[in-house]
C-alpha cells in the first residue's frame, strides 16, 4: 500500500468549531498544481517563483477565510506537508492524505494526490484500492489501478456521528494512448516534397484521428471503471458500518454521463425482487437535494400565504434561477460541471430515516468568469463547490 498518513496525529480532541451548531459546511476544491518550490510539476520549467507560491497559498487562505468550510476535500496536491501546515494555520486541526506523488530527476513531480482537511476529529484514514477479483470480473487489465488513489476518511460530525467521506480525482478526459501501438509513418504523396529524396515521412492523419478516438475511449473506460469499483467499495463499507456517506471531488465528467451512472442509478429490479431497501444506497447530487429543499420550502410558504399555483410556480422559478448552477471548469468558452459533492440517502429528507438536509449550495467561480490578475493569477482552473448540510435532529 502506498504511504498513507493522517498529518495531524491529534484525532481525539474536540474540534474548535462550534460543535453545538446544527450546520456543517462541506467543500471540494481542485487546487491546480499545489506544489512548493523548488519542486516542479510535470516539466522542469514549471517551478513557481517565491512570489507565485505566496500568491498560490494566499488565494487558498482567502477562500478558506471567506467561506469557512468545516471539511474540505482537495485534489492536485503535490506538496502535502506544505498543505498540512497551511491548513493547520487556517484552523483545520485534522489533515489526511493518501499516497505520494511520483518524483522524477529529484524535483520533477507527476501523479498528484488527494487530501482532506477537517475541523472535526478523524477516527480512520484509508486508501481505496481496486480489488483484484472485481478487476478480473470486469475484464480489465490485471494491472488496473486508480489513476489517483481515492481517500476515505471517517469523521466524527456533531449531531450526526461517524460519517465516511471519500475524496476522488477520477481519470481526466485526455486521450490515454500509452498502450496503443505506435503510429505508422507514410511517405507524402502528390506534393513537391514527395519528389525530393530527402522528404521526411509523415504520420498518417487518419491514423492520428483513430488513435485519438481510441485514446478518449480508453480514458472513459478508466474513469467509468474507477466510478463503478469505488461505488462497490462504498457499498461494502456501508453494509459493514451503516455510516452516512459523502463523495466529493473532481469527477472529470458531467454527472449525467453514462460513464458515471454507477454512482447515481437506482436499480429498479431490486424492488421487484423484494429488496427495495437497496434503493436507499445510490448517491444524490447535493445541488439536486438543495433544489428539492428549495421547492419544499416554497410549498410550505405558499400554503401559509394562500398563494395560488401560478404565483408559487413563478416564485419558485425565480428562486431556482438565482440558485442556478455555474460551471466549475471551462474548456475554451465551453463550461462544464466537473466537481461534485454527492450524498447518501441519510441527507435526503424524502427518505424516512434521513438525519440531515442540504440547506445551501454555492460555486465560487469569480476567478473563472471575472478574473483579476493581481488576485487570481495563481488560483485554479476549477471552481470550488460548497454545500451546507443541516442536522434534522
Amino acid at each position: 500500500m502506498a504511504n498513507m498518513a493522517n498529518l495531524n496525529a491529534s484525532t481525539n480532541t474536540d474540534a474548535k468549531s462550534n460543535t453545538k451548531t446544527n450546520r456543517i459546511k462541506l467543500a471540494s476544491f481542485n487546487l491546480f498544481n499545489y506544489i512548493e518550490p523548488p519542486l516542479a510539476y510535470y516539466d522542469f520549467e514549471n517551478i513557481y517563483s517565491a512570489e507565485q507560491w505566496q500568491k498560490k497559498q494566499g488565494w487558498l487562505a482567502d477562500f478558506l477565510a471567506q467561506h469557512q468550510p468545516d471539511i474540505i476535500g482537495l485534489q492536485e496536491v503535490f506538496s502535502a506537508p506544505a498543505l498540512a501546515e497551511q491548513m493547520h494555520a487556517a484552523g483545520y486541526e485534522h489533515v489526511a492524505v493518501v499516497g505520494e506523488p511520483t518524483v522524477i530527476d529529484d524535483y520533477i513531480c507527476r501523479d498528484p494526490v488527494v487530501a482532506l482537511a477537517s475541523k472535526f476529529p478523524l477516527t480512520e484514514v484509508a486508501a481505496i484500492e481496486a480489488e483484484p477479483e472485481y478487476i478480473h470480473a470486469l475484464g480489465l487489465n490485471p494491472n488496473f489501478a486508480y489513476s489517483r488513489k481515492p481517500l476515505r476518511v471517517t469523521v466524527l460530525l456533531p449531531q450526526i456521528g461517524l460519517c465516511d467521506i471519500y475524496v476522488v480525482h477520477f481519470k481526466s478526459k485526455r486521450p490515454h494512448l500509452d498502450e496503443l501501438p505506435q503510429p505508422k509513418f507514410v511517405q507524402p504523396k502528390f506534393t513537391q516534397a514527395a519528389n525530393s529524396a530527402s522528404a521526411a515521412p509523415l504520420v498518417n492523419f487518419g491514423e492520428l484521428l483513430g488513435r485519438n478516438s481510441l485514446g478518449l475511449w480508453a480514458s472513459s473506460i478508466q474513469r467509468g471503471s474507477e466510478a463503478a469499483l469505488l461505488f462497490n467499495t462504498m457499498l461494502q463499507r456501508r453494509i459493514e458500518t451503516n455510516h452516512p456517506m459523502v463523495l466529493m471531488g473532481d469527477f472529470n465528467e458531467e454527472l449525467t454521463s453514462s460513464v458515471l451512472s454507477p454512482l447515481t442509478n437506482r436499480e429498479q429490479r431490486f424492488e421487484k425482487e423484494g429488496l427495495g431497501q437497496l434503493a436507499n444506497f445510490p448517491l444524490t447530487d447535493a445541488y439536486k437535494l438543495f433544489l428539492q429543499g428549495l421547492q419544499d420550502l416554497f410549498c410550505v410558504e405558499a400554503a401559509d400565504k394562500n398563494l395560488d399555483d401560478v404565483a408559487v410556480e413563478e416564485e419558485l422559478m425565480l428562486a431556482k434561477a438565482r440558485a442556478s448552477r455555474a460551471p466549475t471548469h471551462y474548456y475554451g468558452a465551453t463550461g462544464n460541471v466537473l466537481d461534485y459533492i454527492l450524498l447518501s440517502a441519510d441527507f435526503d429528507p424524502s427518505f424516512d430515516n434521513s438525519i440531515a438536509e442540504v440547506c445551501d449550495y454555492h460555486t465560487e467561480d469569480r476567478h473563472l468568469v471575472n478574473p483579476s490578475f493581481e488576485r487570481d493569477s495563481q488560483s485554479s482552473d476549477h471552481a470550488p463547490v460548497i454545500c451546507t448540510i443541516r442536522s434534522r435532529s
